[in-house]
């Protein structure tokens, strides 16, 4: 019988309050069976452009500069480097455009290079975007509390670390509630960012605009001395280089394609939206910012950002009556540049855990990174994600040039590998889409950019730290390759069981279709799908305690994780199938005259369902004994614990507690 002794007031009053301050701080439980969840979770384009675009829109406070610092001598090709900033944002932008047309689920470069070009291709662009996202987590941190400490002067570096550690936790906490209300607690200092940084960034180019026939009348003749000086080919190779140092404007932009799942239906539409508001904001602001520090001819000052220059140049003796407007207004500009920042490694949190997922219904990583929590999130994904942010923080020392160092590099893979698969499905695809030409040189332009790219920056930041990120990215991708072998070799010794069992005949009794005693000795089974495993059990279980059991209830719980997590009609074929695999096991039992039923359901905490069905079921069958198969390894290490679930054992515990009796019965793999 199940104990159900009360327990003590000051636990069950401590425990409600640890309830209450946990429901306060991550929110309530979701019941992913209702129709109006994915409603309640998924981002209409506006609110997915705040989520998701803040990364590529918080860059222009240190991509255009960098490639603006890189001209120098050469400040004539400014303009140039504006267009081909702007033009490769829309160029890649418009690729994205076509990769969220064809794969609306989402999983972006990852996804893209796995189908269309090999699945081995494909864990690489996962693994290099897995590391970009960690990279835009820190950088966008430690990038904010460096503008904040600006501001406030006297702060030392350990105290920045600490204050950079502490706002990663907090992003954690709040994505952790769900990605709608991460967003919407960012929405305000997004939106006085776009409307602050357009509005004056437009206003300079405007009151300037009868100079620019002037200042490309000096710039073309400034060319002709340098072409004539130095040659065209290092001009080129210096327009190049500042090319590549303003490359950090395009991360970001992959973030709708990995991220489709949370938007609103029509996704496809959503998606596309989303994407035209991300690339027309930034390459309208990073385009306009270059060519403002041209009519401008701003110049750095020690101790301010290059940004920090141009706004006070703009707004100088701008007043509201005889009040100084300009200060305040490039002080809030500033104040919401750097916060945003804090936003844009909302990217990493939503675009991170994707790739995970994605990465672990396909056996790269261990499959409990597909897990969705109670709140419908991707909780080890993002707890992974914060972790890992937090050491490359650490490991800089939040200095800000190591960091940057090591950024952007990894998105261009992804940039690379994705486009190189588009421009092979519409080349392939040239016989019967319509507009293939025009789609196919999209994508090859976007292709040949991004691997321009990102040789010039693997070349160019070798040496500065990139050497770090590239072993990492290696190091990540072989140790994905050892976890699928792992998960192969595993399935297929049990694929060699399951054909041995699953072969097993039924018997020559009529069925047993007796309804159940709850008087009489019942064997509770758990099972998943129908298996070798779960034969196994049923055979095991008779050979074991004879014809003490001759009624049997099979018990099976399907997991609710991301790869279902789609919409009603995919749980609905979730919750079917677990039914159908359930009912098979009770047609073998009852062929050899056994009396037996199901007890199904779907759930995200499985574990926790699995628990209180096998409560319910004690209750209505007070004589039972419950038996799960656990795979049993030559040696049981922390490795085999971390990629299989411990599911057997943890019910084990939980069911002992409550005074049931549990059998776990081994399945050996050699």
């Amino acid at each position: 019988m199940t104990d159900q002794s009360p327990k003590p007031p000051d636990i069950q009053q401590a425990e409600s309050l640890l309830w209450r301050i946990r429901l306060k701080i991550f929110g309530a439980r979701r019941n992913p069976f209702d129709p109006r969840v994915f409603h309640q979770i998924s981002l209409i384009a506006f609110f997915a452009w705040v989520g998701m675009g803040a990364d590529g829109l918080s860059s222009v406070y240190y991509g255009p500069e960098e490639g603006f610092h890189a001209l120098e001598g050469f400040s004539f090709l400014t303009p140039i480097l504006g267009l081909l900033i702007a033009a490769t944002v829309l160029i890649i932008s418009a690729s994205y455009s076509q990769i969220i047309e064809q794969f609306p689920s989402g999983g972006g470069g990852y996804v893209v290079a796995s189908k269309l070009l090999h699945p081995n291709v494909g864990v690489v662009a996962g693994s290099a975007l897995i590391i970009d996202y960690v990279l835009t987590i820190a950088t966008s941190v430690v990038s904010g509390v460096g503008a904040i400490s600006s501001l406030i002067p006297g702060l030392s570096e350990a105290m920045r670390i600490n204050i950079a550690i502490l706002v990663v936790f907090v992003l954690v906490g709040m994505n952790l509630r769900g990605v709608k209300e991460s967003v919407i607690v960012l929405l305000p200092i997004f939106m006085i960012f776009v409307v602050t940084h357009i509005a004056v960034a437009s206003y300079g180019l405007f009151t300037h605009a009868d100079s620019i026939p002037l200042r490309i009348d000096e710039s073309v003749k400034e060319a002709s001395v340098a072409v004539s000086q130095f040659g065209l080919g290092s001009v080129f190779l210096v327009l190049l280089t500042a090319f590549s140092m303003g490359a950090g404007t395009l991360t970001g932009i992959e973030a709708v394609s990995n991220g489709m799942l949370a938007l609103k239906e029509p996704r496809v539409q959503t998606g596309k939206r989303t994407m035209a508001y991300m690339a027309l904001s930034l390459s309208f602001l990073a385009g306009v910012i270059l060519l403002n520090y041209f009519l401008y001819e701003t110049k750095p000052v020690s101790g301010k950002t290059l940004n920090a220059v141009l706004f006070s140049q703009i707004t100088e003796g701008w007043k509201i009556g005889r009040m100084d407007a300009g200060g305040p207004l490039v002080w809030i500009m500033l104040t919401s540049g750097s916060l945003l920042l804090f936003v844009a490694a909302q990217t990493g949190f939503i675009g991170g855990p994707r790739v995970l997922a994605n990465m672990a219904e396909d056996s790269w990583l261990p499959h409990r990174f597909s897990h969705l929590s109670e709140r419908l999130v991707t909780r080890n994904g993002i707890l992974l994600m914060g972790l890992a942010a937090v050491f490359f923080i650490i490991y800089s020392r939040g200095h800000i040039g190591t960091l940057v160092a090591l950024y952007a590099i990894n998105v261009f893979v992804g940039f690379t590998l994705a486009l190189l698969g588009m421009s092979k499905l519409w080349w392939q695809r040239r016989k019967s889409a319509d507009h293939w030409r025009r789609r196919f040189l999209i994508c090859l332009t976007g292709f040949v950019l991004s691997a321009v790219l990102l040789i010039i920056m693997v070349v160019l930041k070798f040496m500065k730290g990139a050497w770090l990120i590239m072993f990492v990215t290696v190091a990540l991708v072989a140790l994905c390759f050892y976890i699928r072998r792992h998960y192969r070799e595993v399935h297929a010794k049990v694929e060699k069981l399951d054909e041995i069992l699953t072969d097993v005949p039924y018997g020559e009794e009529t069925a047993n279709l007796q309804p159940l005693d709850p008087a009489e000795p019942t064997a509770v089974i758990l099972v998943e799908k129908y298996g070798g495993t779960g034969v196994h059990v049923l055979l095991n279980v008779q050979r074991l305690f004879g014809f003490r059991f001759k009624q049997f209830i099979f018990l099976s719980v399907g997991p609710i994780d991301s790869g279902h997590f789609k919409g009603t009609d995919e749980l609905n074929n979730l919750t079917k199938e677990v039914r159908q695999q359930a009912e098979k096991y009770v047609t073998l039992a009852r062929s050899y005259g056994l009396k037996a039923d199901s007890r199904t359901s779907c759930a995200i905490d499985y574990i926790t369902e699995i628990e209180h069905l096998c409560l319910r079921v004690n209750r209505e069958f007070p004589n039972t004994v419950f038996f799960a198969a656990r795979l049993l390894f030559w040696k049981d290490t922390l490795w085999t614990r971390l990629l299989h679930n411990e599911t057997p054992l943890s019910i084990q515990r939980r069911l002992l507690f409550n005074g049931l009796q549990f059998v776990v019965l081994p399945v050996r793999l050699q």
